[in-house]
């Protein structure tokens, strides 16, 4: 069962993940007949997958999960508090028992949780004599050796690709109603799988067809059943003539599948990969230029249309919807808002929008902190809320939004919202800022203030915040996946926090410029315009230039050679000759001057080593066509933050 392993890892998480939501709920409203159901098929399936791989412990506590959540659909109890908490303990102890039978220990004990949920099953009023906690009605039957004998024929789904497991759990589920007298093929063969799609079982049962139909189709992948009932003499007739067509049966063919399961270290190889071939194809265009052939020419207008395709659907294979981290947010912020005394509403939005896998897994930690720290301090008790006149259920939502080449993710609550003069009093007794530099804050800067490490205005540490710690993680998380944070809030009317990431760390199109002797490239999700000197009005505010956009509003002026420390200074208006690029860095404009305008490219971003990680301005290094390397700037850092010019 080895070899199945890594296929119940992955099947068992989402049938975990479809109790929790179940339970979340049913939780909201015990009378949802939908959750019911949901929680009953889910613990059903893992009772049978686990009790195929042979992890008893498991399929013991999911076999009481699911008899308990029976007697809810048989309106024999209500869904109360109590079942709920007893759920969810059990839910997580089903990871605690995966995670244990995966490294082959046995030091997790679920006897306790086990005989709670037998307990709770069997309790007076909770319907009679089911004190074993689980089963249908219809496995009354087993271990019988009486009744009326039946030909069962099971046919599997198209793409089944487990099919000896699923057989194995129909053979089981089959037993626990009769006694399973024959198999066509046999035992053997479908164990090694040798059949198509469809198997046959002599069943000696005193359940009705129904009952055995009911009983197989819970089975995943089972697709359809047919029950009939057989004397003696027919079931043998049928058993020699399958029997036969066994002998000169073809070797089946292979099914077509719609999914495969890849590892993650198979995927960044291809990306990798990918990106080596783009950066060949950018030699080759430079050869071909050289070299003036036509031929050459028109071979690598083909191969940029094929690499491209290829380069796209590769980087599709790691784009994951946002789902797959946001849905186990509802569990923690509903078991932290009981933990502090507070009701709180959860909204997901946005989970279908996608996100290159790896940078998916990193934003995990930082979305925790600020889900925590919303329920922690930005939604009031409910004494407070309604002495505020506001509903007593606070509101917490966790979106995400798709826009151009990067992926906008929302917390926001509608708490008691962030008093930046707290925020200002705070940073200036720590010494993190001057008071006489207030008139250089905005708003938004005094709250971005709670983003250094070992900030914070709580009175009192709790074991969910307060101590310090928690935004400057979330900030630094941001600048290493080359992303923004951004705080907006209102005393009384909520907090909003919003990330701002790219969909991809691998390959980015880009803006290529050069400086001098060296080239450097500028992703293009950054640049608004491209002017020359001509096109614009160069002013001086304060001793220093800027540029007047056409909506009357002015941006700051750099040249690009200043700001990475060449001779040039920094604040020096353009040349005639020179061009200018409009760059958004985290929503604020600002001009950029640039010697040369190198045109479009797509270029492999490449991390720097951790000796060069604190370089201001740089983010990251391509390898370009020619075979230098140019260095990819990085906007957030590349201009000087308002602390350095004050």
């Amino acid at each position: 069962m080895d070899a199945y392993k890594d296929v119940f890892l992955s099947e068992s998480a989402d049938f975990i993940q479809q109790i929790t939501d179940g339970l979340l709920a049913l939780e909201a409203d015990p009378g949802e007949a939908d959750s019911v159901e949901a929680i009953f098929r889910g613990a059903h399936s893992l009772k049978g997958m686990s009790a195929a791989m042979g992890y008893e412990r498991i399929a013991e506590l999911t076999h009481k999960m699911e008899g308990l959540m029976d007697t809810v659909r048989k309106g024999q109890r209500t869904a109360d508090a109590g079942l709920v908490d007893l759920m969810l303990r059990a839910v997580d102890l089903v990871r605690a028992l995966i995670d244990d039978e995966c490294a082959g220990g046995g030091d997790v004990d679920a006897g306790a949780v086990v005989r709670e949920l037998a307990r709770m099953t069997a309790r007076p009023g909770a319907g009679p004599g089911r004190a074993d906690g689980g089963g249908a009605a219809v496995e009354a039957g087993q271990g019988t050796v009486t009744g009326r004998r039946v030909h069962v024929t099971v046919r599997l789904i198209e793409d089944c690709v487990l099919k000896s497991v699923r057989a194995y759990m129909v053979l089981k589920r089959l037993n626990h109603m009769g006694e399973v007298v024959d198999t066509v093929p046999s035992a053997r063969d479908i164990e090694d799988e040798a059949f198509d799609r469809t198997f046959e079982v002599f069943l000696r049962t005193t359940a009705s067809d129904e009952q055995v139909e009911e009983s197989t189709l819970v089975v995943t992948d089972v697709e359809a059943v047919a029950v009939e009932e057989v004397e003696e003499a027919e079931r043998e007739a049928a058993r020699e003539s399958a029997s036969t067509q066994q002998l000169v049966r073809r070797i089946p063919k292979l099914s077509e599948t719609q999914t495969v399961r890849i590892s993650i270290g198979h995927l960044d190889n291809m990306v990798n990969l990918v990106g080596e071939l783009v950066i060949l194809r950018s030699r080759l265009d430079s050869v071909a230029a050289d070299m003036g052939s036509r031929e050459l020419n028109e071979t690598l207008e083909e191969l940029h249309g094929v690499s491209g395709e290829l380069q796209h659907e590769v980087m599709q294979t790691r784009m994951v919807p946002v789902g797959n981290i946001f849905n186990r947010f509802p569990r923690m912020v509903r078991d932290l808002a009981r933990d502090l005394g507070k009701d709180v509403a959860f909204e997901l939005d946005g989970l279908d929008i996608e996100l290159d896998r790896t940078v998916l897994d990193e934003i995990g930690d930082p979305i925790v902190h600020l889900l925590r720290n919303t329920v922690d301090h930005g939604i009031e008790a409910p004494e407070e809320r309604a002495a505020a006149g506001k509903p007593e259920r606070g509101r917490v939502s966790l979106s995400a939004h798709r826009e151009r080449d990067h992926v906008r993710i929302v917390v926001s609550d509608d708490g008691r919202g962030m008093d930046s003069e707290r925020i200002w009093e705070k940073a200036c007794s720590t010494g993190l800022v001057d008071p006489s530099q207030r008139d250089e804050f905005g708003h938004e800067d005094v709250l971005m203030l709670t983003c250094a490490p070992g900030f914070s205005t709580a009175k009192t540490a709790t074991k969910v915040s307060g101590r310090g710690v928690g935004m400057d993680v979330v900030k630094g998380k941001m600048g290493y996946l080359g992303g923004t944070l951004s705080i907006a809030s209102a005393p009384g009317e909520g907090t909003e926090f919003t990330l701002t990431l790219p969909l991809t760390l691998a390959i980015i199109h880009a803006l290529m410029l050069g400086s001098g002797r060296h080239v450097y490239a500028l992703a293009l999700s950054a640049v608004d315009e491209v002017f020359s000197p001509h096109d614009v009005r160069v002013e001086s505010v304060d001793g220093a230039p800027v540029i007047v956009l056409r909506d009357g509003a002015v941006a700051p002026l750099h040249r690009l050679d200043g700001l990475l420390g060449g001779a040039a200074e920094a604040l020096a208006p353009p040349r005639p000759h020179e061009h200018l690029v409009l760059v958004d860095s985290a929503g604020q404009k600002r001009g950029l001057v640039v010697e040369r305008m190198l045109g479009r490219q797509e270029v492999v971003l490449k991390p720097l080593s951790k000796m060069f990680r604190e370089v201001r301005g740089v983010g990251g290094a391509t390898v370009l066509g020619d075979g230098r390397v140019a260095l990819v700037l990085d906007p957030r850092t590349l201009f000087p933050a308002k602390e350095d010019t004050a």
